[in-house]
Protein backbone atom coordinates (compact mmCIF):
# COMPACT_ATOMS: atom_id res chain seq x y z
CA UNK A 1 0.00 0.00 0.00
CA UNK A 2 1.52 3.42 -0.90
CA UNK A 3 2.43 5.38 1.89
CA UNK A 4 -0.54 8.57 2.43
CA UNK A 5 1.15 10.99 5.03
CA UNK A 6 -2.31 12.98 4.33
CA UNK A 7 -4.39 9.85 4.56
CA UNK A 8 -3.06 9.40 7.74
CA UNK A 9 -3.25 13.29 9.20
CA UNK A 10 -7.41 13.08 7.45
CA UNK A 11 -7.77 10.01 9.82
CA UNK A 12 -6.18 11.84 12.99
CA UNK A 13 -8.31 15.19 12.35
CA UNK A 14 -11.34 13.06 12.86
CA UNK A 15 -10.82 12.85 16.56
CA UNK A 16 -10.16 15.10 19.40
CA UNK A 17 -6.94 14.00 20.91
CA UNK A 18 -5.77 14.54 24.53
CA UNK A 19 -2.52 16.03 25.51
CA UNK A 20 -1.98 13.62 27.86
CA UNK A 21 -0.56 11.60 25.39
CA UNK A 22 2.89 13.22 25.59
CA UNK A 23 5.22 11.28 27.44
CA UNK A 24 7.63 8.94 26.39
CA UNK A 25 7.72 9.94 23.34
CA UNK A 26 9.04 8.17 19.19
CA UNK A 27 12.02 7.44 20.99
CA UNK A 28 10.21 4.95 23.70
CA UNK A 29 8.61 1.42 22.62
CA UNK A 30 5.58 0.12 23.61
CA UNK A 31 6.16 -3.47 22.56
CA UNK A 32 7.63 -6.06 20.72
CA UNK A 33 6.25 -8.09 18.24
CA UNK A 34 8.19 -11.42 16.75
CA UNK A 35 11.13 -9.94 18.17
CA UNK A 36 10.85 -6.36 16.69
CA UNK A 37 10.31 -3.61 18.59
CA UNK A 38 7.42 -0.98 18.21
CA UNK A 39 7.75 2.50 18.62
CA UNK A 40 5.26 4.27 20.42
CA UNK A 41 4.68 6.47 17.63
CA UNK A 42 3.83 3.70 15.56
CA UNK A 43 1.40 2.33 17.96
CA UNK A 44 -0.40 5.72 18.33
CA UNK A 45 -0.30 6.46 14.53
CA UNK A 46 -2.44 3.00 13.98
CA UNK A 47 -4.21 3.49 17.12
CA UNK A 48 -6.02 6.38 15.34
CA UNK A 49 -6.57 4.44 12.28
CA UNK A 50 -8.52 1.97 14.57
CA UNK A 51 -9.94 4.94 15.64
CA UNK A 52 -11.18 5.94 12.40
CA UNK A 53 -12.04 2.25 11.43
CA UNK A 54 -14.41 2.14 14.93
CA UNK A 55 -16.35 5.16 14.03
CA UNK A 56 -16.49 3.43 10.55
CA UNK A 57 -18.02 0.25 11.82
CA UNK A 58 -20.41 1.54 14.37
CA UNK A 59 -21.85 4.15 11.24
CA UNK A 60 -22.55 0.77 9.32
CA UNK A 61 -24.32 -1.15 12.22
CA UNK A 62 -26.18 1.58 13.00
CA UNK A 63 -27.22 3.05 9.79
CA UNK A 64 -30.94 2.61 8.59
CA UNK A 65 -32.21 1.71 5.37
CA UNK A 66 -35.53 3.33 6.59
CA UNK A 67 -35.79 6.88 5.74
CA UNK A 68 -38.36 7.67 8.07
CA UNK A 69 -36.27 6.66 10.96
CA UNK A 70 -33.78 9.53 12.52
CA UNK A 71 -30.10 8.37 11.22
CA UNK A 72 -27.97 10.81 13.04
CA UNK A 73 -27.25 8.53 15.93
CA UNK A 74 -24.01 8.15 14.63
CA UNK A 75 -20.20 8.12 15.46
CA UNK A 76 -20.25 11.94 15.42
CA UNK A 77 -23.34 12.23 17.25
CA UNK A 78 -22.65 9.87 20.42
CA UNK A 79 -19.45 8.86 22.69
CA UNK A 80 -18.17 6.23 20.52
CA UNK A 81 -16.06 5.29 23.77
CA UNK A 82 -19.44 4.25 25.21
CA UNK A 83 -20.64 2.24 22.05
CA UNK A 84 -20.27 -1.62 20.82
CA UNK A 85 -18.82 -2.56 17.75
CA UNK A 86 -18.86 -6.48 16.47
CA UNK A 87 -20.07 -7.15 20.04
CA UNK A 88 -17.40 -5.69 21.80
CA UNK A 89 -17.08 -2.12 23.61
CA UNK A 90 -14.70 0.32 21.70
CA UNK A 91 -12.29 0.63 23.35
CA UNK A 92 -11.38 -3.13 23.84
CA UNK A 93 -12.23 -3.23 19.80
CA UNK A 94 -9.69 -0.49 19.37
CA UNK A 95 -7.06 -2.19 21.56
CA UNK A 96 -7.76 -5.50 19.48
CA UNK A 97 -7.71 -3.50 15.81
CA UNK A 98 -4.44 -1.48 16.88
CA UNK A 99 -2.66 -4.88 17.91
CA UNK A 100 -3.73 -6.51 14.52
CA UNK A 101 -2.43 -3.62 12.01
CA UNK A 102 0.62 -3.73 14.51
CA UNK A 103 1.12 -7.65 13.47
CA UNK A 104 0.45 -7.03 10.10
CA UNK A 105 3.70 -3.98 10.26
CA UNK A 106 6.15 -6.66 11.57
CA UNK A 107 4.91 -9.61 9.35
CA UNK A 108 5.69 -7.60 6.11
CA UNK A 109 8.88 -6.71 7.28
CA UNK A 110 9.31 -10.91 8.59
CA UNK A 111 8.25 -12.10 4.84
CA UNK A 112 10.16 -9.27 3.18
CA UNK A 113 13.24 -10.09 5.13
CA UNK A 114 12.44 -14.04 4.26
CA UNK A 115 12.06 -13.26 0.54
CA UNK A 116 14.93 -10.51 0.33
CA UNK A 117 12.61 -7.94 -0.60
CA UNK A 118 14.30 -4.37 0.37
CA UNK A 119 13.69 -0.65 -0.49
CA UNK A 120 16.58 0.73 -3.18
CA UNK A 121 18.39 3.92 -1.75
CA UNK A 122 16.05 6.06 -4.17
CA UNK A 123 12.76 4.60 -2.51
CA UNK A 124 14.12 5.34 0.77
CA UNK A 125 15.02 8.94 0.05
CA UNK A 126 11.56 9.22 -1.48
CA UNK A 127 9.45 8.45 1.87
CA UNK A 128 11.90 10.22 3.86
CA UNK A 129 11.15 13.27 1.67
CA UNK A 130 7.74 13.06 1.59
CA UNK A 131 7.33 12.38 5.04
CA UNK A 132 9.50 15.07 6.18
CA UNK A 133 7.81 18.12 3.42
CA UNK A 134 4.57 17.08 4.77
CA UNK A 135 6.10 17.43 8.72
CA UNK A 136 7.33 20.83 7.63
CA UNK A 137 4.23 22.19 5.88
CA UNK A 138 1.63 24.73 7.88
CA UNK A 139 -1.71 23.18 7.71
CA UNK A 140 -4.78 25.21 7.82
CA UNK A 141 -7.01 22.69 9.54
CA UNK A 142 -4.40 22.16 12.28
CA UNK A 143 -4.04 25.99 12.44
CA UNK A 144 -8.19 25.99 12.87
CA UNK A 145 -8.87 23.31 15.52
CA UNK A 146 -5.77 23.12 17.53
CA UNK A 147 -3.83 26.35 17.70
CA UNK A 148 -0.34 25.13 16.09
CA UNK A 149 1.42 25.34 12.91
CA UNK A 150 2.61 22.55 11.25
CA UNK A 151 1.52 18.67 11.13
CA UNK A 152 5.04 18.18 12.86
CA UNK A 153 3.60 20.54 16.10
CA UNK A 154 0.46 18.22 16.20
CA UNK A 155 1.73 15.22 16.13
CA UNK A 156 4.35 15.75 18.37
CA UNK A 157 2.12 17.16 21.05
CA UNK A 158 0.92 13.14 20.85
CA UNK A 159 3.92 11.27 20.98
CA UNK A 160 4.66 10.62 17.34
CA UNK A 161 7.26 11.56 16.07
CA UNK A 162 8.69 11.72 12.24
CA UNK A 163 11.00 8.55 12.66
CA UNK A 164 7.57 6.60 13.26
CA UNK A 165 6.23 7.96 10.30
CA UNK A 166 8.86 7.57 8.03
CA UNK A 167 8.94 3.67 9.16
CA UNK A 168 5.39 3.29 8.22
CA UNK A 169 5.89 4.50 5.17
CA UNK A 170 9.01 2.46 4.53
CA UNK A 171 7.16 -0.31 5.61
CA UNK A 172 3.87 0.83 3.01
CA UNK A 173 6.41 1.01 0.38
CA UNK A 174 7.90 -2.51 1.14
CA UNK A 175 4.58 -4.03 1.05
CA UNK A 176 3.79 -2.83 -2.14
CA UNK A 177 6.90 -4.96 -3.37
CA UNK A 178 5.79 -7.46 -1.40
CA UNK A 179 2.00 -7.79 -2.82
CA UNK A 180 4.03 -7.71 -6.63
CA UNK A 181 6.39 -10.56 -5.52
CA UNK A 182 3.07 -12.48 -4.85
CA UNK A 183 0.82 -11.06 -7.77
CA UNK A 184 2.39 -9.81 -10.85
CA UNK A 185 3.34 -11.33 -13.61
CA UNK A 186 6.03 -12.77 -12.30
CA UNK A 187 5.41 -13.66 -9.31
CA UNK A 188 4.51 -16.44 -7.35
CA UNK A 189 1.33 -16.54 -7.78
CA UNK A 190 0.83 -14.60 -10.57
CA UNK A 191 -2.45 -13.04 -11.63
CA UNK A 192 -3.04 -14.33 -15.41
CA UNK A 193 -3.83 -11.71 -18.48
CA UNK A 194 -7.07 -13.03 -18.45
CA UNK A 195 -7.91 -12.50 -14.68
CA UNK A 196 -6.82 -8.84 -14.99
CA UNK A 197 -8.70 -8.34 -18.54
CA UNK A 198 -11.83 -10.23 -16.97
CA UNK A 199 -11.69 -7.64 -13.98
CA UNK A 200 -11.14 -4.63 -16.09
CA UNK A 201 -14.04 -5.56 -18.58
CA UNK A 202 -16.17 -6.10 -15.53
CA UNK A 203 -15.39 -3.26 -13.53
CA UNK A 204 -14.43 -0.26 -16.07
CA UNK A 205 -15.85 1.44 -19.06
CA UNK A 206 -13.10 3.39 -21.42
CA UNK A 207 -14.63 6.35 -22.85
CA UNK A 208 -14.50 9.65 -24.50
CA UNK A 209 -16.93 12.25 -24.28
CA UNK A 210 -18.07 15.62 -25.04
CA UNK A 211 -20.05 17.13 -22.74
CA UNK A 212 -22.43 20.14 -24.09
CA UNK A 213 -24.02 22.01 -21.58
CA UNK A 214 -27.87 23.19 -22.41
CA UNK A 215 -26.45 26.70 -21.75
CA UNK A 216 -25.72 29.82 -24.00
CA UNK A 217 -22.63 31.18 -24.48
CA UNK A 218 -23.23 33.04 -21.13
CA UNK A 219 -23.46 30.22 -18.91
CA UNK A 220 -27.32 30.96 -18.68
CA UNK A 221 -29.63 27.60 -18.89
CA UNK A 222 -31.68 27.35 -21.54
CA UNK A 223 -35.12 26.84 -21.31
CA UNK A 224 -36.85 26.63 -25.04
CA UNK A 225 -36.80 23.01 -26.65
CA UNK A 226 -35.88 24.75 -29.65
CA UNK A 227 -32.97 25.88 -28.25
CA UNK A 228 -31.63 22.60 -26.94
CA UNK A 229 -32.64 21.01 -29.80
CA UNK A 230 -29.24 23.27 -31.59
CA UNK A 231 -27.14 22.05 -28.76
CA UNK A 232 -28.48 18.32 -29.20
CA UNK A 233 -27.68 19.35 -32.93
CA UNK A 234 -24.01 20.15 -32.35
CA UNK A 235 -23.80 16.51 -30.20
CA UNK A 236 -24.94 15.23 -33.65
CA UNK A 237 -22.47 16.78 -35.75
CA UNK A 238 -19.92 16.17 -33.67
CA UNK A 239 -20.77 12.61 -33.32
CA UNK A 240 -21.10 12.16 -37.14
CA UNK A 241 -17.41 13.90 -37.88
CA UNK A 242 -16.14 11.48 -35.71
CA UNK A 243 -17.93 8.08 -37.06
CA UNK A 244 -16.92 9.63 -40.26
CA UNK A 245 -13.19 9.77 -39.46
CA UNK A 246 -11.80 12.27 -37.82
CA UNK A 247 -9.48 11.96 -34.93
CA UNK A 248 -11.03 13.08 -31.36
CA UNK A 249 -7.91 14.90 -30.86
CA UNK A 250 -8.77 17.38 -33.76
CA UNK A 251 -13.13 17.32 -32.90
CA UNK A 252 -12.07 17.50 -28.98
CA UNK A 253 -9.42 20.69 -30.15
CA UNK A 254 -12.54 22.25 -31.94
CA UNK A 255 -15.13 21.96 -29.31
CA UNK A 256 -12.64 23.12 -26.60
CA UNK A 257 -11.66 26.17 -28.65
CA UNK A 258 -15.39 26.80 -29.32
CA UNK A 259 -15.63 26.88 -25.59
CA UNK A 260 -13.04 29.02 -25.11
CA UNK A 261 -14.66 31.63 -28.02
CA UNK A 262 -17.87 31.94 -26.22
CA UNK A 263 -15.84 32.13 -23.21
CA UNK A 264 -14.26 35.16 -24.28
CA UNK A 265 -17.36 36.70 -25.98
CA UNK A 266 -19.10 36.97 -22.90
CA UNK A 267 -16.15 38.37 -20.95
CA UNK A 268 -15.67 40.81 -23.40
CA UNK A 269 -19.41 41.96 -23.93
CA UNK A 270 -19.41 42.10 -20.16
CA UNK A 271 -15.92 44.13 -20.05
CA UNK A 272 -16.48 46.55 -22.96
CA UNK A 273 -16.24 50.06 -22.60
CA UNK A 274 -16.58 52.94 -24.92
CA UNK A 275 -13.45 54.75 -24.21
CA UNK A 276 -11.16 51.73 -24.62
CA UNK A 277 -7.94 52.08 -25.24
CA UNK A 278 -7.71 50.74 -28.97
CA UNK A 279 -10.88 53.09 -29.67
CA UNK A 280 -12.81 50.16 -30.62
CA UNK A 281 -16.26 49.48 -31.36
CA UNK A 282 -18.23 47.13 -29.46
CA UNK A 283 -18.23 44.57 -32.09
CA UNK A 284 -14.43 45.11 -32.98
CA UNK A 285 -13.90 44.48 -29.15
CA UNK A 286 -15.89 41.31 -29.25
CA UNK A 287 -14.26 39.84 -32.41
CA UNK A 288 -10.77 40.84 -30.98
CA UNK A 289 -11.56 38.83 -28.17
CA UNK A 290 -12.78 35.68 -29.78
CA UNK A 291 -9.88 35.76 -31.99
CA UNK A 292 -7.45 35.71 -29.40
CA UNK A 293 -9.35 32.71 -27.85
CA UNK A 294 -7.36 29.57 -27.71
CA UNK A 295 -7.31 26.15 -26.87
CA UNK A 296 -4.79 23.48 -25.69
CA UNK A 297 -4.52 20.24 -28.54
CA UNK A 298 -3.87 16.66 -27.08
CA UNK A 299 -1.03 15.12 -27.73
CA UNK A 300 -2.47 11.82 -27.98
CA UNK A 301 -5.42 9.97 -27.81
CA UNK A 302 -4.56 8.65 -24.71
CA UNK A 303 -5.10 11.80 -22.79
CA UNK A 304 -8.46 11.68 -23.94
CA UNK A 305 -9.04 8.67 -21.99
CA UNK A 306 -12.12 8.40 -19.02
CA UNK A 307 -12.54 5.45 -17.04
CA UNK A 308 -15.75 4.91 -15.51
CA UNK A 309 -16.04 2.92 -12.66
CA UNK A 310 -19.19 0.42 -12.30
CA UNK A 311 -19.49 1.26 -8.72
CA UNK A 312 -18.14 4.37 -8.08
CA UNK A 313 -18.67 6.48 -11.28
CA UNK A 314 -18.42 10.71 -10.60
CA UNK A 315 -20.62 10.78 -13.82
CA UNK A 316 -24.81 11.75 -12.88
CA UNK A 317 -26.81 8.34 -12.53
CA UNK A 318 -28.12 8.07 -16.19
CA UNK A 319 -25.51 9.08 -17.97
CA UNK A 320 -23.10 6.35 -16.37
CA UNK A 321 -26.45 3.81 -16.87
CA UNK A 322 -26.03 4.85 -20.63
CA UNK A 323 -22.04 4.37 -20.93
CA UNK A 324 -22.29 0.86 -19.86
CA UNK A 325 -25.11 0.18 -22.17
CA UNK A 326 -23.18 0.93 -25.00
CA UNK A 327 -21.38 -1.06 -27.22
CA UNK A 328 -17.69 -0.79 -26.69
CA UNK A 329 -16.91 -0.41 -30.55
CA UNK A 330 -15.54 2.82 -30.85
CA UNK A 331 -18.65 4.51 -32.23
CA UNK A 332 -19.65 8.25 -31.22
CA UNK A 333 -23.17 8.11 -30.19
CA UNK A 334 -25.01 10.90 -28.61
CA UNK A 335 -26.97 11.09 -25.40
CA UNK A 336 -29.46 13.22 -24.69
CA UNK A 337 -29.80 14.23 -20.88
CA UNK A 338 -31.36 16.36 -18.89
CA UNK A 339 -28.90 18.91 -18.58
CA UNK A 340 -26.58 18.60 -21.59
CA UNK A 341 -26.21 16.48 -24.56
CA UNK A 342 -23.33 13.90 -24.64
CA UNK A 343 -20.87 12.86 -27.00
CA UNK A 344 -19.64 9.49 -25.97
CA UNK A 345 -17.62 7.08 -27.92
CA UNK A 346 -17.09 4.06 -25.84
CA UNK A 347 -14.03 1.49 -26.78
CA UNK A 348 -12.57 -1.61 -25.19
CA UNK A 349 -10.82 -1.05 -21.79
CA UNK A 350 -8.70 -3.62 -22.00
CA UNK A 351 -6.88 -2.52 -24.95
CA UNK A 352 -5.71 0.44 -22.93
CA UNK A 353 -1.92 -0.40 -22.78
CA UNK A 354 -1.17 2.76 -20.82
CA UNK A 355 -3.57 3.14 -17.99
CA UNK A 356 -3.01 -0.48 -17.17
CA UNK A 357 0.12 0.14 -16.87
CA UNK A 358 0.19 2.98 -14.92
CA UNK A 359 -2.96 1.55 -12.46
CA UNK A 360 -1.56 -2.02 -12.40
CA UNK A 361 -0.57 -2.19 -8.88
CA UNK A 362 -3.86 -0.99 -7.97
CA UNK A 363 -5.92 -3.17 -10.24
CA UNK A 364 -4.30 -5.91 -9.36
CA UNK A 365 -4.77 -5.13 -5.40
CA UNK A 366 -8.62 -5.12 -6.25
CA UNK A 367 -8.14 -8.07 -7.53
CA UNK A 368 -5.77 -10.34 -4.60
CA UNK A 369 -6.31 -7.45 -2.37
CA UNK A 370 -8.85 -10.13 0.40
CA UNK A 371 -6.11 -12.79 -0.59
CA UNK A 372 -3.44 -10.82 0.66
CA UNK A 373 -5.06 -9.85 3.75
CA UNK A 374 -5.46 -13.60 4.29
CA UNK A 375 -2.11 -14.36 3.51
CA UNK A 376 -0.82 -11.60 6.53
CA UNK A 377 -3.28 -12.79 8.81
CA UNK A 378 -2.20 -16.39 8.45
CA UNK A 379 2.01 -14.71 8.58
CA UNK A 380 0.97 -12.70 12.30
CA UNK A 381 -1.39 -14.95 13.79
CA UNK A 382 0.48 -16.56 16.01
CA UNK A 383 3.46 -13.98 17.06
CA UNK A 384 4.44 -13.75 20.19
CA UNK A 385 4.06 -10.13 21.71
CA UNK A 386 5.74 -8.49 24.61
CA UNK A 387 3.63 -5.40 25.50
CA UNK A 388 3.77 -2.55 27.86
CA UNK A 389 0.19 -2.81 29.76
CA UNK A 390 0.91 0.33 31.50
CA UNK A 391 1.25 1.87 28.50
CA UNK A 392 -0.90 -0.41 26.19
CA UNK A 393 -4.23 0.20 28.77
CA UNK A 394 -3.89 3.31 30.59
CA UNK A 395 -1.24 5.90 29.14
CA UNK A 396 -2.29 5.36 25.63
CA UNK A 397 -5.73 3.75 26.65
CA UNK A 398 -7.99 4.19 23.79
CA UNK A 399 -10.58 6.03 26.39
CA UNK A 400 -8.10 8.73 26.43
CA UNK A 401 -8.40 9.38 22.55
CA UNK A 402 -11.53 11.79 22.93
CA UNK A 403 -10.18 13.49 25.81
CA UNK A 404 -9.19 17.49 26.01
Amino acid sequence: MKFNFKKIAAGVLAVVLTMSLCGCGDNGYIMTVDGISIRNGVYLSFQQNALSNANSKYNEENSSSDSSTDSTSSAESVDIFEQNVEGKSVPEWIKEDTLRQVRRFVAIQQLCKRYEISLTDEEIADVNKEVQSAWDESNIYVQYLYGVNTMSEYYESMGIGIESLKEIGKVNKLSDKLFLHYYDTDGTLPVTDEELNKYITENYAAVKMLTLNYKNYKGEALEKDEEKQEIKDKAKAYADRLNGGESFIDVKYDFDLAAAQDSAKASAESSYKEDNEDKLTEEEYVKKAVDAATAEKAESLDDLDVFVSKENSSLDEKVTEYVWNATADGKATVFEGENAAYVIVREDATTKETWIKENRTGLLKSIKGDDYDSMMEITYQNYEVDLDEYLVNSKYAPEKLNKK
